[in-house]
């Protein structure tokens, strides 16, 4: 979870890793936004009740769905309206499973550098993928670079809404934690 999440917040349902198996079918719901209706406690989780913007494919006609709140990103909260917004760093990915092998030209994807951790994870646009790891530092990922998947910036431009000057600025994730000491 990402931000308080509270009753009329508007939200992204980042990863579905904590929901319930039937809101895990629905795979379509990552990346999507939409309101908080209601708060639902169970037990020592909570889980939201999330009017989506639109109806995900495969489900005609729902539009409501339980997502547990720590799979929610918070864009904005009602009594905030907006919150400040928090430096956008991803690291690279390549799909984990690819049709052609095309290692030099392959197309990048962004994986939050939360996620760097596991051989295999979700990116932005919730395609499966490796990220690329690094002993020293990680490589950013550019979103104005051209072979960026459109998807994951487009998913991060709705995380991270452009500034009034028009440019994404993208935080480069710092030297990697487990190693003990900085590189110089």
């Amino acid at each position: 979870m990402t931000g308080w999440v509270s009753v009329g917040s508007r939200v992204i349902v980042d990863t579905l890793l904590h929901s319930h198996a039937r809101t895990r079918s629905a795979r379509d719901l990552i990346g999507k936004p939409g309101t908080v209706d209601r708060l639902v406690p169970r037990g020592t989780s909570t889980y939201a009740l999330v009017e989506m913007d639109e109806s995900i494919r495969g489900f005609p006609g729902q539009t409501k769905w339980s997502v547990h709140v720590d799979d929610l990103y918070v864009v904005t909260t009602p009594s905030a309206g907006q919150l400040e917004p928090e430096p956008v760093s991803y690291t690279v990915g390549f799909e984990a499973y690819p049709v052609k092998l095309r290692a030099i030209h392959g197309v990048r994807h962004a994986v939050p550098t939360s996620r760097t951790d596991r051989p295999l994870t979700e990116a932005v646009c919730s395609l499966l993928v490796r990220p690329v790891h690094s002993p020293t530092w990680p490589i950013p990922f550019d979103p104005s670079s051209k072979v960026s998947c459109p998807g994951c910036v487009e998913g991060i431009e709705l995380r991270h809404p452009v500034p009034e000057n028009g440019q994404l600025s993208v935080r480069h994730p710092g030297p990697n934690p487990s190693l003990g000491s900085s590189v110089s």
